[in-house]
């Protein structure tokens, strides 16, 4: 067993450790060494994991790559053992948010650049949460993964309420208390399913069962069944909590859990707040890839362990996409803050996901994937390309600004492949995800998905081209005004070429190749939708 994927959690975190023994003022050093680790983990994920990937024949629930070692084993006496491994794996899914991650984290260091404020300890927590969101998406035990899931609430936190803007110490404590609402359910859930499903492969003395914090010994087998699943326990099939199906009501809780790190409406007022007060790193690593670790759990977690369930909900879940599409552009609109009206624009377009995750169909399952993947490249390109126009004035008032293509014609044709990719133009990479969303959606069983839900749905991209075009006429059409006259607008520097120009490569490309990601997702994103429908009678 080689130990790449452990590898890429430990560095930044060894890198962190490191960091701290440096005397604080050692500036550079911070910068340096935080974008090194992120490059590194970047060169060594293209140079042997995904390699590796390619090359290894999946197993029988789609995992091709697996590191393996016992951690913790705790005997509870006359009513067994309970056993948590340290488990990493990934598979088509996992492994394409890996890539997003290692591929928005070097470009959210170099946008890191100008913070000059508690360095160390910015850098510092920034590396911890590089640890913490790999690992959310590698681990295969759910007791590693709240761990995990844990630990990306810590440095959120200090990061939005230390480095944040003048109302950071609200959107820090609003982000937090909602993100700990979400994980303090989750972990009664997760106690709860520990001692529902054994481990077949251990053995306890005396003949007692060996309980487990596997996902994978949790999702059902290849004919449906949960063949793990201990008859009796408070999650079997048919079990009562709280006078309902208990099932059910963990697959509510564990959703809704994961719907606020999305966020979906209603759960969403968080993410405006810190989003206005972030700086622009973390909003670029908040939108790009935290929302995009609630989506991966609502499958990995709520779908695959809970198939019957997702199925029972699916109408709830595509509704709350379709509201979250809908509001989020509706609100869009009226924004006056250019970063305000990009923040509710990621909670309008995630709302794509839930739609395709609500399908239960492979096409639809897959556009939400790889909808998830586009967004991570897009949202990170808006967030950045605020950030460039607030670092020059301290302003990012819409009304504002105006002729800016004259003064900054580099940075207006990045913001246009921005917008478009944003809106879903033909070319550029959101087409594609959305347009398998649609498939997936018109596909679904009138059981699953009505079929006036996508109709209505298809308006959020005209509401999207509406507030984007109107914006970019504001913004850079007509003839130059800044109401600070003695502000030089200078075009994009080079630190921001690096940051902005490969981001928009990505979109292109993705637009005309969509297959470089959807045939690294595409086999177990499908294997894994078969096995949800597998283990539901009603769909076929």
């Amino acid at each position: 067993m080689n130990a790449w994927l452990s590898i890429l959690i430990f560095l930044p975190l060894v890198a962190m450790f490191a960091l701290l023994l440096l005397p604080a003022a050692q500036k550079s050093t911070f910068r340096y060494l935080t974008l090194g680790v992120t490059l590194t983990q970047t060169l060594l994920f293209f140079a042997f994991v995904l390699p590796e990937f390619v090359s290894t024949l999946p197993d029988a629930q789609g995992f091709s790559i697996h590191e393996q070692v016992p951690w913790i084993r705790l005997d509870l006496g006359s009513l067994g053992e309970v056993v948590v491994q340290y488990h990493l794996g990934l598979d088509g899914m996992s492994l394409v948010m890996v890539m997003l991650t290692l591929i928005v984290l070097p470009i959210a260091v170099l946008s890191s650049w100008k913070i000059e404020h508690r360095i160390k300890a910015y850098f510092s927590l920034f590396l911890l949460l590089d640890a913490a969101l790999i690992g959310c998406f590698m681990a295969l035990d759910f007791f590693l993964f709240y761990i995990f899931y844990e630990l990306m609430l810590l440095p959120m936190f200090f990061l939005i309420g230390m480095w944040g803007g003048a109302r950071r110490e609200y959107a820090a404590l609003k982000f937090f208390l909602y993100t700990l609402f979400g994980s303090v359910f989750m972990l009664l859930i997760m106690v709860g399913l520990a001692f529902s499903f054994t481990d077949p492969g251990l053995t306890a003395e005396a003949g007692h069962p060996v309980f487990t914090f596997s996902m994978l010994h949790m999702m059902p087998d290849a004919a449906g069944n949960f063949p793990n699943l201990v008859v009796d326990s408070v999650f079997s099939q048919g079990s009562v909590l709280l006078g309902v199906n208990a099932r059910g009501l963990a697959f509510v809780v564990l959703f809704i859990g994961f719907a606020i790190k999305v966020p979906s409406v209603p759960v969403h007022t968080w993410l405006p707040d810190a989003h206005v007060q972030t700086p622009t790193p973390i909003s670029v690593l908040l939108a790009a890839i935290l929302l995009k670790v609630g989506g991966y759990g609502i499958i990995r977690i709520c779908y695959q362990i809970f198939p019957q369930s997702a199925y029972d909900f699916s109408y709830l879940v595509a509704i709350m996409g379709l509201v979250s599409i809908i509001y989020g552009a509706l609100v869009a609109m009226s924004q006056k803050d250019f970063k305000a009206l990009i923040a509710y624009s990621s909670i309008s377009h995630m709302g794509f996901v839930l739609l395709g995750m609500a399908s239960l169909d492979p096409a639809g399952m897959n556009g939400a994937v790889f909808q998830m993947f586009n967004h991570g490249i897009i949202a990170a390109s808006l967030f950045l390309i605020v950030g460039v126009i607030a670092d020059r004035t301290n302003d990012r008032m819409i009304a504002n600004y105006s002729g800016l293509w004259g003064k900054m014609p580099h940075y207006a044709v990045v913001v246009i492949v921005a917008f478009f990719a944003s809106i879903g133009l033909p070319g550029l990479n959101a087409f594609v995800s959305e347009m398998l969303v649609f498939l997936g959606a018109f596909n679904a069983s009138e059981s699953v998905i009505m079929s006036w839900i996508p109709v209505i749905a298809v308006l959020g991209i005209v509401l999207a081209a509406v507030y984007y075009l109107r914006t970019f006429r504001r913004m850079f059409f007509g003839e130059y005004s800044y109401q600070d006259k003695s502000v030089v607008l200078q075009d994009l520097n080079r630190r921001e070429y690096l940051m902005l120009v490969p981001l928009a490569v990505l979109m292109v490309l993705l637009g005309l190749l969509p297959s470089l990601v959807l045939d690294l997702s595409d086999a177990s994103v499908s294997a894994l939708t078969q096995q949800i429908r597998t283990a539901i009678p009603l769909v076929p």
